[in-house]
């Protein structure tokens, strides 16, 4: 359940002009709304999403997480300028492969379910620290990706998987590659998404009934659509990971870009509104950053990130044979819904395959419930 109404809101008809100053006038009035009375801490990864949040509702404590030898995925000095323009104290997190080992237990455990990503480990990082700094409340910016097409995987259903990558965005061909087969044929919306969205196997062909049935309410808009697809498939259990990662450490966390006038919005504008680069969704927010006087590394970004980690590379690389020692001691009493995605996960995985990262979170959540289970 959620408290917007989207498929019954009429497309937005006006001016795109008139669609910023609407939507300018919302983020500025309802995002600092949401601050807290008591000091708070932010989840500030640099990029735009945060970085807006930042400005808006000028926390007191941003906290942010780095991985030593991953430039490609450190956005702190961006992160460093912002908190210095709103005078807030900047923390860096710099965890490890071995922390990771160490906290993935603790991480099933306050999830209890078996799935997750590679993020779910920067954001645990995140909220364990917020914890230490004795502060009650995180901010995240979950919201403008789905209902503005910020994802990569969007635009490649969009524009196709060449305009993508000729945007600029090669380190997404293994992504895009998904999208690829050999008749050179376009695949129809739905299947598209379902293998972006999923990145492994889907056996039963679930996923892409929910995916069909989204497209299908979405009543021919494609971006729609795809907005629609995400929060009946990935959003449900991003949010709740996000609110089962924050509750283990007593933190209250709060999403202000959910606030219903400007989900309503966004969903209503025009795909031209959102989008008209591959390589950078979320035109409307951009904008309404700009106009904010946000620095133009942050609204003039090119890639995602967010709380990218290299856990996936870990994985493949030193944690490899702790990994497969996970996996393989699981599948020896996993039941047999659990063992083709147990085995799945003993193939090595590259960057956008998921496949090997559940299969570890699974097998740790596996081996936490049958400790429970004997104690």
């Amino acid at each position: 359940m959620t408290w917007w109404h989207l498929e019954d809101r009429a497309p937005f008809t006006g001016t795109y002009d008139e669609a910023l100053a609407r939507f300018t006038t919302i983020l500025a009035e309802q995002i600092p709304l949401k601050a807290p009375a008591c000091d708070f801490a932010l989840l500030l990864s640099g990029g735009l999403d945060s970085a807006v949040l930042a400005y808006l509702m000028r926390p007191p404590v941003c906290v942010t997480v780095r991985y030593s030898g991953q430039d490609r995925l450190d956005e702190s000095s961006t992160a460093t300028v912002i908190a210095r323009d709103i005078k807030a104290e900047l923390v860096v997190v710099e965890p490890d492969h071995v922390d990771f080992t160490t906290a993935l237990p603790y991480m099933m455990r306050a999830l209890d379910y078996p799935m997750g990503n590679a993020s779910t480990f920067s954001e645990h990082m995140a909220y364990r620290k917020i914890s230490d700094l004795g502060l009650r409340v995180a901010i995240g910016g979950l919201g403008p990706d789905e209902f503005l097409m910020g994802y990569v995987r969007q635009a490649l259903v969009l524009f196709g998987p060449e305009a993508v990558l000729g945007a600029g965005l090669e380190a997404y061909r293994p992504l895009a590659a998904k999208l690829m087969h050999a008749a050179g044929e376009p695949l129809d919306p739905a299947e598209a998404v379902t293998r972006l969205i999923l990145r492994g196997p889907d056996p039963d062909g679930r996923l892409r009934d929910l995916v069909a049935d989204a497209m299908a309410r979405a009543g021919g808009d494609l971006a729609r659509g795809l907005t629609l697809a995400d929060l009946a498939t990935a959003w449900r259990p991003l949010v709740m990971t996000s609110d089962k990662l924050a509750s283990a450490y007593a933190l209250e966390r709060r999403s202000p870009y959910l606030a219903r006038d400007l989900v309503e919005l966004s969903y209503r504008l025009p795909v031209d509104y959102k989008i008209t680069n591959p390589a950078q969704g979320k035109r409307i927010l951009r904008d309404a950053a700009k106009a904010l006087g946000l620095p133009k590394e942050v609204w003039d970004s090119r890639d995602k990130l967010g709380f990218a980690s290299p856990v996936p590379s870990w994985l493949n690389g030193n944690l490899a044979t702790w990994a497969d020692t996970q996996i393989r001691m699981a599948l020896t009493d996993a039941p047999p819904a659990f063992r083709p995605l147990l085995e799945g996960g003993l193939k090595p995985g590259g960057r956008f395959d998921r496949t090997r990262m559940q299969a570890l979170m699974a097998a740790a959540w596996f081996s936490d419930q049958t400790v429970r289970a004997a104690a």
